[in-house]
């Protein structure tokens, strides 16, 4: 049996994301979430949703938001702007060091430890994991908690097994932006599965959540993540995997390759 893993991006980062990922969730085909531990109020909403969420809330490791750093700035002054915050993006960032890297993630790890919450899988906040300095660190930090980990591309894949990590066999990353329908939903399953075997694992990325003025003031990807709710909660998707063969799965499915 093919299996999908939909996975949503970015809880914590506001009240309605939250709850329109738990919604998603509980309505439709999301069966795991990742969570930022940066952005204000996130402690008091990983802690509201730690039992609910229990084996399918990972950690979302930050580097980017704009959001100040968990260790204080001048600590780990290669992760932070003149301002003592994260970058807005991973473009905007400079070579960093390992170490202060290293530490900055523990002290992510322990704070939605001491929030409730043992992560179930681990990706990172606009995959800043992809740049060369800091993959080794997220390699090192996914062998170490021996739990799943995004892998975006078939050479970070490569490296990830190598080191006995687990992860899907495909990751889509383009449902996101202004093609937001089932159709669009299901071509891309569809392409992503098409020279994979039976017993393929695929994680689709995604952004649900509830758009309010809070949201909309941090963000133009605002309005987007309703309709992201509407597609994922919809009849038409439902059908149309059920059409191709393919279940809908948690990181549980993953961590068994």
């Amino acid at each position: 049996m093919r299996r999908l893993v939909v996975n949503a991006d970015d809880f914590g980062l506001t009240d309605g994301i939250c709850r329109g990922i738990v919604y998603a969730m509980d309505h439709g085909v999301v069966r795991a979430t990742t969570a930022m531990t940066r952005p204000p109020g996130a402690a008091d909403r990983i802690r509201t949703y730690a039992g609910a969420l229990s084996g399918r809330m990972g950690v979302h490791f930050q580097l980017t938001g704009g959001h100040p750093p968990c260790l204080p700035p001048g600590e780990v002054p290669t992760l932070v702007t003149p301002e003592g915050v994260f970058a807005r993006k991973r473009m905007d960032i400079e070579e960093v060091s390992a170490d202060e890297l290293r530490r900055e993630w523990r002290a992510q790890l322990e704070f939605m430890r001491s929030r409730g919450v043992e992560p179930s899988h681990m990706d990172t906040h606009h995959h800043v994991h992809k740049r060369p300095d800091v993959f080794p660190v997220y390699l090192e930090f996914a062998r170490e908690l021996g739990i799943p980990a995004r892998a975006t591309n078939p050479d970070m894949a490569a490296a990830l097994r190598a080191a006995g990590v687990p992860c899907a066999d495909a990751f889509i990353t383009h449902f996101f932006g202004e093609d937001l329908s089932p159709e669009r939903f299901l071509d891309l399953v569809a392409a992503a599965f098409a020279d994979l075997p039976d017993t393929a694992v695929v994680e689709l990325m995604c952004h649900p959540g509830h758009s309010d003025a809070e949201l909309s003031a941090i963000t133009a990807y605002s309005a987007a993540r309703e309709r992201e709710i509407a597609v994922l909660t919809s009849a038409e998707v439902r059908r149309g995997l059920g059409k191709m063969g393919i279940a809908v799965a948690g990181m549980e499915a993953v961590a068994a390759k």
